[in-house]
């Protein structure tokens, strides 16, 4: 299977391929990431109602896996849905930079962030 046949990072085709599972634990925090787009684990906790050490616990979790981007604005730990993270990496460091460079600044797997970076330049996402 091509990775053009995933429509998204989030196709269980294209999660099931890197052997990553959410459990239902997992998704109620990856909801509400892909929902807001941009949150602290502080909001994550307000909007789920559970404890902020378990959100930051859980949204660390999908950052591993490689599904939610992380950034540090000063001393606070900001986590971003993957595609919105890298579309404002383009914009803050420019569509040639190095794939490798640009997947570090924003702690994401360079693999995920090549392939939404092919999807932008094909006007898909």
């Amino acid at each position: 299977m091509s990775s053009e046949e995933y429509c998204s990072i989030y196709d269980i085709r294209f999660l099931m391929n890197r052997k990553v599972t959410i459990r239902p634990t997992l998704l109620k925090t990856l909801k509400t990431v892909l929902e807001m787009k941009k949150v602290t684990a502080d909001v994550v906790a307000q909007k789920t109602n559970r404890p902020r050490t378990i959100e930051s616990k859980y949204l660390s979790e999908l950052n591993r896996m490689g599904i939610v981007a992380k950034v540090r604005e000063g001393r606070k730990v900001v986590y971003i849905e993957a595609v919105t993270a890298v579309k404002e990496a383009i914009s803050r460091y420019g569509i040639d930079v190095n794939i490798e460079q640009l997947a570090h600044q924003i702690s994401m797997p360079a693999d995920i962030v090549r392939f939404i970076v092919e999807k932008i330049k094909a006007g898909k996402l």
